[in-house]
């Protein structure tokens, strides 16, 4: 860790430098932003840029807790937009593109015809852009990358990773003014730590994969901490869904290494052993002495899950929203506009439901398209690695009851890009044997070199 942040310091020196303009003029951010990703690209420090993107997306998660973190709610669109510019730019040298963006192309084209229903259609069509934008740059970043610095890229962006959580733990500290718990429950840099719980749920897919296919990248004292760490978040988060969709991953992975019908026969065991589990899950609960952790008292609720889910379904056919939707960011609309009358009901906000999320934005026509993007995807990922059918099922839990996937620039989304391309690219996945990092681009000047050697 040590030689990471030798090696990284110019980026963590960036990040502070964010953090201090945001508290004391948080209007020079939407400049420093961009800055920093020209800068860096001048350095050819195309890793760091990546990097302080995922950062800039969780700071934007943060609610409460850093003096004028706000800004970066809006700020991070200058980011992403620099990514874009960056793309543009340099696109002949990052030929061949990631293919992960013109799967998903169909959707993302659709997405624009619901606008022409919305309430909100300036900041619907925005964040209609940056959702596309998304699945543009961080592909294509990640493959770019991998070009450059081969497989210690990724071993990088984990190590980069498990620095951010433990940095967390300084938050109370550095700022005691902060509210950095929830009803006794930790969030960090994160909204809510059920945010929390699924950055550290994507984090520990992104530690398995990488480590399955390139075993030799990680020490086992490394994959120990690393396993400690996430699971130590994961507990005590206190957040069911995200600890459940690990949980099934570590379990499916095992199974879908021996077949891909073995481990569909376990999804559908787990589906029927989960119905038995969750009719006892106070007395489950209760015996392991998790009861504090798991908040056994908000389970028959369903913590105002399924109030959500009802109101949710309820105007999705009161308002014509089955074949097309009303456009992105609608259904925020609707759930904050009932938002009083869903709190007196036991219900926090949102719709908790990527599915629905999108029937209500996009109808079950683009929810279709969607799910076909996805499936695709995965199935192209499965031809190269059994661990790609363990992600898809533990996923499709997990925005069961979660609207993660559904958000235009959050920290959740843009990891999982990052196992897609990891999983679908043949470039990747080609060098899996190959024990030497990837051959940078003919004639291209590189930087010295600061990465870790090989383990």
């Amino acid at each position: 860790m040590r030689q990471f942040i030798r090696a990284h310091y110019q980026l963590l020196v960036f990040i502070l430098l964010w953090i201090a303009v945001a508290a004391l003029a948080p209007v020079l951010l939407y400049a420093v932003l961009p800055i920093g990703v020209f800068l860096f690209r001048r350095a050819g420090r195309w890793h760091d840029i990546l990097f302080g993107f995922i950062m800039c997306l969780v700071l934007s998660d943060m609610l409460k807790g850093l003096p004028g973190m706000d800004v970066m709610k809006t700020a991070k669109y200058t980011y992403i937009m620099a990514l874009g510019a960056l793309l543009l730019v340099d696109r002949v040298r990052m030929q061949p593109m990631a293919r992960v963006f013109p799967i998903f192309l169909p959707f993302l084209v659709y997405a624009f015809l619901p606008l022409l229903r919305s309430e909100v259609p300036v900041p619907a069509f925005q964040k209609t852009v940056s959702y596309g934008l998304l699945f543009l740059v961080v592909p294509n970043y990640v493959l770019f990358n991998f070009r450059r610095y081969g497989w210690e890229f990724f071993g990088n962006l984990v190590r980069f990773l498990m620095f951010m959580l433990l940095a967390q733990q300084l938050l109370p500290w550095l700022d005691p003014g902060g509210t950095y718990y929830l009803a006794g429950r930790f969030k960090g840099f994160f909204g809510n730590p059920n945010g929390m719980a699924i950055f550290v749920y994507l984090t520990l897919m992104l530690v398995v994969v990488v480590n399955h296919l390139r075993k030799d990248l990680f020490s086992r004292t490394e994959m120990v901490l690393y396993g400690l760490l996430l699971a130590y978040y994961l507990i005590t988060c206190g957040a069911r869904t995200s600890l459940m969709s690990a949980l099934m991953f570590l379990l499916f992975i095992q199974f879908f290494r021996i077949s891909m019908f073995l481990g569909v026969l376990s999804f559908i065991a787990f589906v029927g052993l989960g119905e038995l589990m969750v009719a006892n899950l106070p007395a489950i609960i209760n015996a392991l002495g998790l009861h504090e952790y798991l908040r056994v008292e908000t389970l028959a609720s369903g913590s105002g899950r399924y109030v959500a889910w009802e109101y949710a379904w309820h105007q999705v056919q009161e308002q014509g929203l089955f074949l097309f939707g009303a456009g992105f960011d609608h259904e925020f609309v609707v759930m904050e506009r009932a938002k009083q009358l869903l709190s007196s009901m036991g219900h926090q906000g949102g719709a908790h439901n990527t599915y629905l999320v999108f029937w209500m934005n996009t109808g079950i026509v683009g929810l279709l398209f969607f799910l076909r993007s996805l499936f695709l995807i995965f199935i192209k990922a499965g031809k190269n690695t059994p661990v790609a059918m363990a992600v898809l099922f533990s996923v499709l839990f997990s925005i069961l009851y979660e609207s993660w996937l559904s958000g235009s620039l959050n920290p959740y989304t843009s990891l999982l890009l990052v196992l897609l391309t990891i999983m679908s690219e043949d470039e990747i996945i080609g060098a899996v044997e190959s024990a030497s990092p990837a051959q940078p681009d003919p004639g291209e000047a590189l930087p010295p070199p600061l990465i870790l050697p090989a383990r």
